[in-house]
């Protein structure tokens, strides 16, 4: 019988480990924690990561959240300069139930934990309604305004190459 000498790996032992390896380092490069927080790179890529985002918001408050606007393309202006496109999502629901404050805390804590900076904030008049906005992680912006009669949750991609007139024109 032939025994393995235990210091002795096979050659093809280390493929597997290769491969898993090979793999987490190019999704580091693209992601962050279980993907949720990547930094879009492509059209496809900011339009999925503002409807999952704004999905995921609204789908920690519950209820029947419906869409107002979008996924809609527009122009934007790139980093490092030049046009880009950006996808723009609004959902909201009627007659929410929920307490305003609550649900603020629990986007802020939920909109922190994706890698946002966070702001909460009075609208203006003489009855401000609440809300809070976020920035950076796989939106640019997302606003939730909390109002009794009608919640919204608004949000922007962030801007990546792409021909937003192009695209609008071709249907998108």
């Amino acid at each position: 019988m032939h025994q393995r000498h235990p210091s002795r790996r096979h050659p093809w032992s280390s493929i597997p480990a290769a491969l898993i390896m090979t793999a987490t380092l190019s999704l580091a490069g693209c992601s962050a924690d279980d993907g949720r927080n990547m930094v879009p790179q492509d059209v496809d890529d900011a339009r999925g990561a503002v409807v999952a985002f704004v999905d995921e918001s609204s789908s920690a408050l519950g209820g029947e959240w419906r869409v107002s606007s979008g996924p809609a393309v527009e122009s934007c202006d790139r980093d490092g300069g030049g046009a880009g496109a950006a996808y723009g999502y609004l959902v909201a629901i009627d007659q929410p139930g929920g307490d305003p404050e609550q649900d603020i805390a629990s986007l802020e804590r939920l909109w922190t934990e994706r890698g946002l900076t966070t702001e909460r904030y009075q609208s203006g008049g003489s009855d401000p309604v609440p809300g809070i906005r976020g920035s950076g992680g796989s939106v640019a912006t997302v606003d939730f305004l909390a109002d009794p009669r009608r919640y919204s949750i608004d949000s922007l991609s962030s801007c990546v190459d792409g021909d937003a007139d192009e695209m609008q024109r071709d249907g998108e």
